[in-house]
């Protein structure tokens, strides 16, 4: 079921997504660490990366996509690479600060690609 227009995304902005996903909610941990004073750091782990992961292979379907093998090898392939990227970088801590520091520039990227995306015009024909 649609419930609008199907408004193909770019493939730069779902290249983009996930990147900007992972780095805004590792933010929001950040700005919740440092508002509750925590002396805890922020894990990169598979639990922040495979959500990030599912979006993009979400997204995949309204990427307009220039043959059907780029769709099959990007929009499986670029979502595990994304989520072998969180089992790798399990180990990696960010204290809160740097957490912040990374994540609100990229929640305000992704908020300017999202009205980007929703105000772009598709030619009719």
């Amino acid at each position: 079921m649609s419930f609008g227009a199907h408004r193909p995304m770019s493939v730069l902005t779902w290249l983009a997504t996930p990147v900007l996903f992972t780095a805004s909610v590792l933010g929001l941990i950040g700005l919740g660490g440092m508002l509750l004073d925590a002396d805890w750091r922020v894990a990169l782990s598979s639990a922040l990366f495979g959500p990030a992961a599912a979006v993009t292979v979400l997204l995949a379907g309204f990427v307009e996509w220039r043959t059907v093998r780029c769709r099959w090898c990007l929009g499986l392939g670029y979502p595990a690479v994304v989520f072998v990227a969180g089992l790798l970088l399990g180990d990696v801590t960010l204290s809160s600060p740097v957490a912040l520091a990374l994540g609100i520039p990229a929640l305000t990227v992704l908020g300017v690609l999202m009205r980007r995306e929703r105000n772009r015009v598709i030619p009719i024909a």
